[in-house]
């Protein structure tokens, strides 16, 4: 790959010879690899359909479609209808398989994980103010506030009821449960983390990465301690599942962000742009922040998170990341841990379920949704 060294020396070149948005663009649409359905999202993509149905009844045991108040119930399912990739409860049959437990076992596990990332959107979303997700109106868009509030507290109790019905033995039970709590109170201090550095102009590369260690990080984390457990994971195995989680959950969340900008929204899901308008804390901010003149950090500062901001004004961010190699930087740094994750997996015995997390860790950094 690509120094972000060599990478400037052409920015520079290019600069030279046209005005500094347009050679960013040039040099972007050059470079832009077409979408192929490759082989690695293929593989990952039939191993996801392998899974993604083992939780549905488990579900709809706990959280009944129907009932009164009618819009408790369907905010509730609005959400987990759209499906999404189902990609968490994935990582949490295979981390159980990969231990020598059977999918039957990681069950309850995985759908609990599954809740406890839904209900996490229902607030983020409300708590960034989002439009979209999954490509349809937020929750809190549709119901209001007060019942997207009240939903997402129901399926976070929820989440601890299916975790307790498991039909593993005692300990594991136990030892789940007290896994979910200790994930799920470190992803809402991740959040509280988030809201204090929303009024922050100047913040460093140290600190997005300690927020999706806590956030991003920390559920993926849970999705694979959840499997391990499960399937009677040793500590050694439960360490290394741990590792992979968290680094594969970092390396999900800045490709993310780079699919913020650089998606295409009927993929994607969510509005292209909506970060710059939230005013994320994202590696690419950081990145700019650290490289870019100071009459261009001046601008990005005023306009990242701006009230109001216009499509004008999200595009000249985007021109910005572009011009400074932002967006190749996130990428390097996606790739970096991805290659830590997959590196965690060596601490456990081969397997197909291990050879299908490390193929699953690979979709996740180079989808393009």
């Amino acid at each position: 790959m690509e120094s972000f060294k060599s990478l400037q020396t052409r920015l520079t070149l290019c600069n030279r010879f046209f005005p500094n948005w347009l050679a960013g663009s040039i040099l972007s649409i050059v470079e832009e690899q077409p979408l192929v359905f490759s082989w690695i999202m293929k593989s990952a993509l039939e191993i996801l359909d392998q899974y993604r149905g083992g939780i549905e009844s488990e579900l709809e045991k706990h959280l009944p479609r129907t009932g009164e108040p009618k819009e408790f119930y369907s905010a509730v399912w609005n959400l987990l209808d759209r499906g999404g990739k189902r990609i968490r409860p994935t990582l949490t049959f295979l981390a159980c398989e990969c231990v020598g437990g059977r999918k039957e076992d990681a069950v309850a596990a995985a759908a609990s994980v599954e809740l406890l990332h839904n209900m996490t959107l229902v607030h983020d979303d409300i708590e960034d103010e989002s439009e979209l997700r999954r490509g349809k109106p937020c929750i809190h868009r549709i119901y209001g506030i007060p019942t997207a509030i009240n939903a997402g507290d129901a399926m976070l109790i929820k989440v601890f009821e299916m975790a307790n019905s498991s039909t593993i033995t005692q300990d594991r039970r136990h030892q789940l449960v007290s896994q979910i709590a200790k994930r799920a109170y470190e992803i809402t201090w991740g959040q509280a983390f988030e809201f204090s550095m929303w009024k922050r102009k100047v913040f460093s590369e140290d600190d997005v990465i300690r927020l999706l260690r806590s956030k991003t990080g920390a559920l993926t984390r849970l999705s694979v301690e959840a499997g391990g457990i499960s399937g009677g994971a040793s500590v050694q195995q439960l360490e290394a599942l741990g590792d992979f989680g968290e680094t594969v959950g970092i390396a999900f969340q800045i490709t993310d962000d780079v699919l913020n900008i650089r998606g295409d929204v009927k993929q994607y899901g969510k509005e292209i742009g909506g970060d710059i308008r939230e005013g994320k804390k994202t590696i690419l901010a950081a990145h700019l922040l650290a490289v870019a003149k100071p009459s261009d950090r001046k601008m990005f500062a005023n306009l990242l998170g701006k009230k109001g901001i216009t499509r004008t004004g999200i595009r000249r961010v985007i021109a910005l990341y572009v011009r400074y190699g932002s967006i190749e930087y996130a990428k390097m740094q996606a790739d970096a841990y991805f290659r830590k994750s997959k590196s965690a997996l060596d601490a456990l015995p081969p397997s197909h379920a291990r050879s299908n997390l490390a193929t699953i860790a690979d979709f996740l950094v180079s989808r393009s949704f």
